[in-house]
């Protein structure tokens, strides 16, 4: 960068906003030298290098993901999937794969640095078909206002959204789930596919309905009362530290899965596959946004 090599302030100079005027003579700017352009023309200490280390921020990319139509009059819908399944990818407004791309030389994690990703989507859950709290053993049962019983979802289903990344070329065809992520298909003892908790670093979860009870009264309950989520946001943030050897990233992407239900399964927590019901799971995708920054720390 250009430097400006006039003699150091001494001590007793008049320091107006003339006389700073008069000094700068290299510094070109239109107008009096003032707080405002100079602060348009500064540098933090994150842009500079640190003594032999590199840039502190070195990398960073934005994009928009999914369908950017606001009033979500049109969108995507998804099915529920069952064991086995690859995930949903989230599409575009031309139903193409969405992602976000880390340029043709993609990002170099070198040892010790960080790669932060953020991420928001638009979206709704809901149901076609049969409610399966409606049968089976996903509801709680209540005492009924006026004698009897009363089935209350037990709000088991839930859909998870996760991050892969591409580390193979900058064609993003070779996707794969980010570390510390599972693709929700390991079999739990024979049961259905799922991931333990502890193997969900980069999940974010979205209920699939809500069911409440009507005019509680002293431990009753009246008809009741079952709405789709609706339009809402799920959004996610997850932090890698680069250790071993560098690796280099050429783009992230979020997918998605359901519907999930939680499981203990001897004292280990899972989010596991709800097969039976899949069928008549929904969820309609629409806009969102991801961000992804490189930082090193030394």
């Amino acid at each position: 960068m250009s430097r400006l090599t006039e003699p150091t302030i001494q001590d007793g100079d008049d320091i107006t906003a003339a006389s700073l005027n008069d000094r700068f003579t290299q510094f070109s700017q239109t107008g009096a030298l003032n707080a405002f352009n100079v602060r348009d023309g500064a540098f933090d200490l994150p842009h500079f290098k640190m003594g032999n280390a590199d840039w502190l921020a070195p990398d960073m990319a934005v994009d928009s993901i999914g369908w950017n139509e606001w009033k979500h009059a049109s969108y995507h819908t998804f099915t529920g999937q069952t064991t086995g399944s690859s995930p949903h990818v989230v599409l575009n407004s031309t139903s193409n794969p969405d992602h976000l791309s880390f340029g043709p030389l993609g990002f170099t994690l070198e040892i010790d640095d960080i790669l932060r990703v953020y991420w928001d989507l638009s979206v709704r859950p809901r149901w076609e078909g049969s409610q399966p709290w409606e049968g089976g053993a996903l509801y709680f049962t209540f005492p009924k206002i006026g004698g009897g019983t009363d089935n209350v979802f037990s709000g088991y289903g839930c859909w998870a959204f996760w991050l892969q990344w591409d580390v193979t070329d900058n064609t993003l065809t070779n996707w794969v789930n980010v570390p510390g992520q599972g693709d929700f298909n390991t079999v739990v003892t024979g049961v259905r596919g799922g991931n333990t908790l502890t193997n969900c670093s980069a999940t974010s979860v979205i209920q699939s309905v809500v069911e409440t009870g009507a005019l509680c009264d002293e431990g009753k309950i009246g008809t009741p009362i079952n709405f789709p989520v609706g339009w809402s946001s799920v959004d996610g943030a997850w932090h890698y530290k680069r250790s071993g050897t560098s690796i280099t990233v050429y783009g992230v992407r979020v997918v998605f899965s359901g519907p999930f239900g939680a499981r203990n399964q001897g004292g280990v927590n899972y989010l596991l596959r709800n097969d039976s019901v899949a069928g008549s799971a929904r969820i309609d995708q629409q806009a969102g946004s991801i961000q992804a920054l490189v930082m090193r720390t030394a």
